[in-house]
């Protein structure tokens, strides 16, 4: 069935919000949305995606910006700077990335605000920012006001296995190492630094001393080895799981999601199927490689020549919201 641009548009951002509140619930905001029960929750990114996003529905911003204040004792505030700066760097043929230094900014002063932590910012290349967004989240963030809409979260909760590591280990890379070792069963310090967006270096010398320990071992002595978790069941039930959630890189599927919004949102594409054909070929190997983790086949756009990769592909993004949903 061909799918119309506004009816692509209305059913895209409808799902995507939808996802994100389902993912704040299980964090603790109140919501009438089901909390997330199938994937882990990953929190770096979901801060970074929910900026993007929130002008859409800013309920939801305000929402998790004050369960940001409440609970930032959770936010590591270093892996999420490096996710910014993925998030930057990662633009693919728009004139600005998902979220620009200026909203990270905001953010960040109404953080310190609330809680008297600074988010060290950093420096970041500026990017052309379309004044009128900018606007609105200057609006948003200069009356934000606190409205007790939000608890603690609960650690038991399965999604939330990366906050209660966090609990166990503190608020570093081991948790995430370890979140991937368990979801995929090996990996070695390079993959997995990519992966998580951590130094490999740091990386490495985890994973050393875990082995020195037995929490894992070597399952291959090359010129950079591979990790597995030794005992993953006695682990996991340490842990109070019977198995690991669904594990899923967030980082590249919500950049993924937002740039396609920021696309749908903006001009010269928001009101022409040609030209997000043409986008949509660009994200192409991007939303290939995230459907294979969710078992999704993409259309090939060398299929559908011109305007006719718009329908295709768009099918193809609600499957794979469908199935981030369901």
């Amino acid at each position: 069935m061909e799918l119309s641009l506004k009816e692509f548009k209305e059913k895209f951002f409808d799902d995507l919000i939808e996802i994100h509140w389902k993912h704040w619930a299980t964090l603790g905001v109140a919501s009438h949305v089901q909390p997330e029960k199938k994937w882990i929750i990953d929190l770096e990114p979901l801060i970074l995606s929910t900026l993007a996003i929130g002008i859409y529905d800013k309920r939801l911003l305000s929402s998790s910006v004050e369960w940001l204040i409440k609970n930032g004792e959770w936010m590591n505030l270093s892996r999420l700077k490096r996710s910014f700066k993925f998030f930057t760097e990662e633009v693919r043929g728009l004139k600005e990335p998902p979220v620009t230094p200026e909203i990270f900014e905001l953010f960040a002063s109404v953080y310190e605000k609330n809680t008297r932590k600074k988010i060290e910012f950093g420096k970041y290349d500026s990017h052309e920012s379309v004044e009128n967004v900018i606007k609105q989240y200057e609006t948003f963030f200069d009356t934000f006001k606190i409205r007790n809409v939000t608890t603690a979260p609960k650690l038991q909760k399965p999604p939330l296995i990366q906050l209660l590591l966090r609990n166990i280990f503190g608020v570093d890379a081991r948790t995430e190492i370890l979140i991937f070792l368990l979801a995929n069963g090996s990996g070695n310090s390079n993959s997995i630094a990519k992966e998580i967006h951590y130094n490999q270096k740091n990386v490495y010398s985890i994973l050393e001393k875990w082995s020195r320990a037995q929490i894992v071992i070597k399952i291959s002595e090359q010129k950079i080895p591979r990790y597995s978790v030794n005992r993953k069941k006695e682990l996991l039930h340490a842990l109070g799981l019977k198995e690991i959630p669904n594990y899923l890189n967030w980082t590249r599927t919500f950049l993924l999601l937002n740039r396609l919004a920021k696309a749908l949102s903006i001009p010269p594409w928001s009101d022409d199927e040609y030209l997000l054909s043409s986008f949509f070929r660009d994200l192409s190997a991007e939303t290939k490689l995230i459907g294979k983790s969710l078992n999704l086949n993409i259309p090939e756009p060398v299929q559908y020549p011109g305007k006719g990769y718009f329908s295709p592909y768009a099918s193809g993004i609600f499957r794979l919201l469908k199935r981030l949903m369901f």
